[in-house]
């Protein structure tokens, strides 16, 4: 977990790691989700065992009172499932084009996903050597293109907003977890 000061802090009788989320969720919540989040956009794995470690630091908590962590449930969620990845590239200069796929996105309520809005161009490069999934991304036919992926496995391409729509919205329930 994370602890609210740092170990070169002043000598204190405890280090609080919060462990409770309430109003505003706790640093521990919001940390792990974004490194999961981060695995996902940059593939590197280091995020994921980070993440997990945390979420074993708080598995007795999560286990015997799951509501004292409602946000970090979330965090469990996304850990468990498999996040949707969704790039959508426009046309260089034709940003504003996008809008109707990005109001189709806007539309279905997807929890477990990470998204990367980009133009063609320098942007895309620069995204691409941070982001493995966005290398070889393009927007076809010179209009704004939508590629939904799982663990790096892309539907076909799509400029179409209803194609879009069903692929976002297409979920495969989890195995095993009863």
């Amino acid at each position: 977990g994370f602890f609210m000061t740092s170990n070169d802090h002043e000598k204190l009788l405890a280090r609080e790691k919060p462990a409770y989320d309430g109003a505003e969720p706790s640093g521990n919540s919001v940390a792990i989700l974004n490194l999961l989040r981060l695995q996902e956009f940059t593939t590197d794995d280091e995020y994921r065992k980070r993440a997990e470690k945390a979420l074993k630091a708080f598995s007795v908590t999560l286990q015997s009172s799951p509501m004292a962590l409602s946000e970090m449930l979330l965090a469990v969620d996304f850990h468990l499932d498999k996040p949707k990845e969704i790039i959508i590239v426009s046309p260089r200069g034709k940003r504003s084009e996008s809008e109707v796929l990005i109001s189709q996105f806007r539309k279905e309520f997807l929890p477990n996903r990470i998204i990367s809005f980009i133009e063609e161009g320098a942007e895309l490069e620069s995204h691409a050597q941070v982001i493995p999934l966005v290398k070889a991304k393009h927007a076809i036919k010179d209009k704004p293109t939508a590629y939904v992926c799982e663990r790096g496995i892309c539907e076909l391409p799509t400029s179409d907003p209803g194609t879009f729509a069903r692929q976002i919205s297409k979920i495969e329930d989890l195995k095993g977890l009863e």
